[in-house]
C-alpha cells in the first residue's frame, strides 16, 4: 500500500512560496491553538495567526514563520494562505531583532501621528521572524 501525502501550498499576496509540496505532516499555527494536519484530515477552514509552521516530509523538516491568514484543508490538500510567509533559512536575526527594537520604540512614542496598528503588527512580525532564527539556530547545534 502507497503511504498517503499531503499536498502543501503557501501563497502570501505577493507570491507563492510553496506549491503542491508533498508533505507527511502539517502543524499549523491556528488561532485556538497550534494544530497538526496529517493526510485523511477531516475538511476545514481556519483562521491563523502570527506564529511558526512546520512541515515534515520523510526525516527532511521546514519550518516557516507565517503572519495571520487562512488554512483551508481539502481532500489531503493544505492550502495555507498568509499575509506573509517566510522560510527559517532566509530570517537574517540581527535585522528581526532591530525591527521589534524599532517597533518596541515607535509603540513607546504615544504619539498621535503613529499607526498603533501597524506598529503592533510589525512587532509581532519581528518577534515570530526571532523566534524562528532561534529555531533555526538551536537544530543547527
Amino acid at each position: 500500500m502507497e503511504k498517503k501525502h499531503l499536498l502543501l501550498t503557501i501563497v502570501t499576496p505577493e507570491h507563492t512560496v510553496l506549491s503542491d509540496k508533498p508533505v507527511d505532516l502539517v502543524t499549523i499555527p491556528a488561532v485556538g491553538g497550534e494544530m497538526g494536519i496529517l493526510p485523511g484530515h477531516a475538511s476545514f477552514v481556519v483562521q491563523l495567526k502570527e506564529g511558526v509552521m512546520h512541515y515534515k516530509e520523510g526525516v527532511h523538516k521546514e519550518v516557516f514563520s507565517v503572519l495571520n491568514g487562512f488554512a483551508e484543508i481539502h481532500k489531503d490538500k493544505v492550502l495555507i494562505m498568509a499575509e506573509a510567509a517566510e522560510l527559517a533559512k532566509e530570517v537574517n536575526e540581527e535585522r528581526a531583532r532591530q525591527a521589534y527594537q524599532k517597533a518596541r520604540e515607535t509603540l513607546a512614542m504615544h504619539g498621535a501621528d503613529i499607526d498603533l496598528d501597524a506598529a503592533q503588527a510589525a512587532l509581532k512580525r519581528a518577534a515570530v521572524r526571532i523566534k524562528l532564527a532561534e529555531i533555526r539556530r538551536k537544530h543547527k547545534q
